[in-house]
């Protein structure tokens, strides 16, 4: 078979699963935890659960998004040209944000978040793909960070260098790994959260480089030097959930504690490598890969809203969060299912018509 078809229903799995864990995380911990952010104001406010405490290692979903996306990028780029890898990733990224994006603008107005010329800024710098905020809702945030990842393999492309991306991959997960092996002997944490080094991938690059690892070893070979550098870059991305623990420590004034999130991340990578070696092939399991997307973008700010709502209209907390995380699976599953295709064929007609022509 060749690679091109090759699915990968362990990933597709593991991708949704972690974003319904960063739902459950913002539902069940950080709106009563953190009153100071945009998903608990969205809200209204929600009496404090310390009994959800277990929800609050949540956030790491996105590095295991992360680890994922170095998988698949260097899998759908290697046979690809620069021209289709940067249309893939157009027709990947857009639809959703551009359907997902003024349904949260929306909300943030009928919630008094936001006023109407706010809103517009917000929704275009969004829609945009802006590095920096403000946008529509925080959880863009890692937008930007995917899309830098991206921007170096299509210079690979473009180059016609595609052979040294493990090279290229190698060198971001050392940079990445020392500098979170000087994060708390030289006491960075004034640097934990500067975009600038979230957009070099300082901070987040080690995970891309086990996603490549993880490539490497499916399609090419294991051995013991690509090994050693997955234990290593692991290790550097044990250190950044490590920082990321303490910065939401500083956000809840509450001590979080280390091994869940360093556990669980561990644990899916694992599952990862472990899926890629079986034949998961129901196209059922794409398709909740495809709703993952969707979820984790109109997740937020949308569903604290309507938990907020139901809670003060007497529902019980827990089936709130049931309830709002069933609409809100069902929303990603029609703008995955429905509306981004007709986006993408809009854009096949317009943006990429030359493609057509030339095909």
């Amino acid at each position: 078979m060749a690679q091109q078809k090759t699915t990968f229903g362990g990933v597709d799995i593991l991708r949704f699963l972690a974003a319904v864990l960063v739902m459950f995380y913002h539902y069940g911990y950080w709106v009563w935890a953190f009153p100071g952010g945009v998903s608990a104001r969205a809200t209204g406010g929600i009496p404090a659960h310390p009994e959800m405490d277990f929800l609050g290692s949540g956030w790491v979903g996105v590095q295991v998004f992360f680890v994922i996306s170095g998988f698949v990028i260097a899998f759908s780029a290697e046979n690809s040209t620069p021209l289709r890898f940067f249309e893939a990733r157009v027709k990947r990224l857009a639809p959703a944000v551009w359907v997902c994006a003024p349904i949260t603008a929306a909300v943030l107005l009928l919630v008094d978040l936001s006023w109407p010329t706010d809103a517009v800024i917000r929704l275009v710098r969004t829609g945009l793909f802006v590095p920096f905020d403000p946008w529509v809702d925080s959880v863009y945030w890692t937008l930007g960070i995917e899309i830098a990842f991206y921007t170096v393999v299509w210079t690979l492309l473009r180059l016609g260098r595609f052979d040294v991306m493990e090279t290229v991959a190698i060198a971001i997960g050392l940079i990445s790994t020392f500098f979170w092996c000087l994060y708390y002997p030289l006491d960075l944490s004034d640097l934990a959260e500067t975009r600038w080094l979230q957009l070099a991938l300082v901070h987040h690059g080690c995970f891309f480089a086990v996603g490549v690892m993880l490539w490497l070893m499916r399609f090419k070979a294991v051995t013991g030097t690509r090994l050693g550098f997955s234990a290593l870059f692991l290790a550097g991305g044990v250190l950044q959930i490590a920082s990321s623990v303490d910065v939401h420590s500083i956000k809840v004034e509450a001590a979080m504690p280390y091994a869940p999130p360093i556990l669980i991340f561990l644990v899916a990578t694992g599952l990862m490598a472990w899926s890629l070696r079986l034949n998961l092939s129901w196209r059922g399991w794409r398709r909740i890969g495809l709703m993952t997307y969707p979820l984790y973008l109109i997740h937020d700010v949308v569903g604290a809203a309507m938990l907020g709502a139901l809670v003060r209209a007497g529902v019980p907390y827990l089936l709130s969060i049931a309830a709002v995380g069933a609409t809100m699976i069902a929303a990603s599953w029609l703008v995955a299912i429905e509306a981004e295709p007709r986006i993408r064929l809009l854009l096949d007609h317009t943006v990429f018509r030359y493609r057509l022509r030339t095909a």
